[in-house]
């Protein structure tokens, strides 16, 4: 299975390289789950087939040597807020270590975001890929409310709140290594237009993402708008 799983990278690196990419994002976090040797979170059951077991190898690792011998550079794909269902594994994981972090919202499960603490937790997880690898960047994916959230704050405080997840990670992490860059994949349209209306389908008043503000501020190096 490891020789099959590196083959195959190695395949999806090549062809990368030969349509002239220079950045890759690799799935580092996954829902409370991570697919490298953490002392905070579980591994995710995708390399090794299981919850919870190791493979024989260090997939983040291998990932980076091997786009580098490229000439790519690798980025750490973080998923940030949600943590799976309820009773997925990474959910229940946290619900022991971090209960009163952790939110039920529908089905699903995530951690607060207007918790100072959530931010401090998932700032953790980045400082700990930051310090351990020689990655290039840190990518934050659903680093906004969940879309189904009862809001019960303005929603300028809940942008304040998820704005501060970000600035904490970039401390740790520019802290660290000041040229790893921070991305994150914000919803494509930023807000409602005069002509193009988003039907309520936006970053800034939907999931609470101030995308344009963490560029023009300093905290994020890039975008990739989704």
């Amino acid at each position: 299975v490891e020789q099959r799983q590196k083959r195959e990278l190695c395949d999806i690196l090549d062809k990368l390289k030969r349509a002239h990419v220079n950045t890759v994002l690799f799935q580092t976090r996954i829902r409370g789950t991570v697919t490298y040797p953490s002392h905070i979170e579980p591994w995710d059951g995708c390399i090794s087939g299981r919850f919870g077991t190791a493979p024989n190898y260090d997939p983040l690792q291998y990932a980076i040597e091997e786009a580098h011998k490229r000439g790519m550079e690798l980025h750490a794909w973080v998923v940030t807020v949600p943590t799976g269902k309820w009773n997925s594994y990474g959910a229940k994981h946290l619900r022991q270590t971090h209960p009163e972090l952790m939110r039920h919202v529908g089905e699903d499960a995530c951690l607060n975001p207007e918790d100072s603490r959530s931010a401090e937790y998932i700032a953790s997880i980045c400082e700990e890929i930051t310090r351990r690898y020689d990655i290039d960047g840190i990518h934050l994916d659903y680093i906004s409310y969940p879309e189904t959230w009862k809001m019960r704050v303005s929603r300028q405080e809940a942008r304040n709140h998820i704005t501060n997840i970000v600035r904490a990670i970039r401390l740790k992490v520019k802290g660290l290594k000041p040229w790893v860059k921070l991305s994150c994949s914000p919803l494509g349209k930023f807000n409602d237009l005069n002509r193009f209306p988003s039907g309520g389908w936006n970053a800034y008043n939907k999931v609470c993402q101030d995308a344009q503000g963490w560029l023009r501020d300093g905290l994020m190096d890039q975008l990739y708008p989704m």
